[in-house]
C-alpha cells in the first residue's frame, strides 16, 4: 500500500477503470455501480461501525459544493462478510435503523433517498476488489469519475476534504 503521508494511504492507483460492482442499497434497494452512475462521480466510503462519523465528515465537506444528488453520489460500503449468511436476515434492521437515522439528517424538502446509500457487502467482494483493508479502523474511500475509472483512493484522518479534491477532481476531468 503505498503512503501518501505518515497515517493516509492510497490504496487504489488512480486513472485505471474502476473494478466492476454492483450493490443494493437498504431500503431503497436501488442499484449502485459505476454503470448505474455514469455520468457523475460516485464516491465510495467503505466503513464499518466505529468509522461511521467519516459519512459525515465526507458529506459536511461536499455536499455545500455539491448539493444536487445528480453532481455526485456519495455511497457507503459495509463489509459484511463476516456475518455468517444465516444471520443476514437479524442484521437487515439494524442496517434498516442506521439508514433511517442517516435519513433524519437530511434537510427538509430533500429526499433521503435521494442522497442516503447504505450499501451492505454481504460477501466482501466488492471490498477485496477494490483493495480496502480496515475500514472498521479507518473509512476509506475511492472516488470513480462519470466515465466509470478511478480519480483516486485515499485512508486517513479528514477524510472529508480528501473526498473533496478527489470530487473536484472528478469534475475537473468531467468539465475536460
Amino acid at each position: 500500500m503505498p503512503v501518501t503521508t505518515r497515517n493516509t494511504y492510497e490504496f487504489l492507483p488512480a486513472g485505471r477503470p474502476a473494478p466492476d460492482f454492483r450493490l443494493t442499497a437498504i431500503k431503497t434497494n436501488q442499484p449502485i455501480s459505476p454503470k448505474a452512475c455514469a455520468g457523475r462521480p460516485l464516491g465510495l466510503v467503505f466503513h464499518g461501525q466505529h468509522t461511521v462519523q467519516a459519512v459525515v465528515d465526507i458529506n459536511t465537506a461536499v455536499r455545500p459544493l455539491y448539493p444536487q444528488p445528480s453532481q455526485v453520489t456519495l455511497a457507503s460500503v459495509v463489509d459484511l462478510s463476516a456475518v455468517p449468511r444465516l444471520l443476514h436476515r437479524m442484521v437487515q434492521p439494524f442496517l434498516e435503523r442506521a439508514y433511517d437515522e442517516a435519513a433524519s439528517h437530511i434537510p427538509e424538502g430533500y429526499e433521503p433517498a435521494d442522497y442516503v446509500f447504505l450499501l451492505p457487502d454481504w460477501d466482501g467482494r466488492t471490498s477485496k476488489a477494490f483493495n480496502v483493508k480496515h475500514a472498521d479502523k479507518t473509512a476509506a474511500i475511492v472516488v470513480i469519475d462519470g466515465a466509470g475509472n478511478v480519480v483516486g483512493s485515499y485512508q486517513g484522518p479528514e477524510p472529508g476534504p480528501a473526498t473533496l479534491r478527489l470530487v473536484q477532481q472528478a469534475m475537473g476531468a468531467a468539465a475536460g
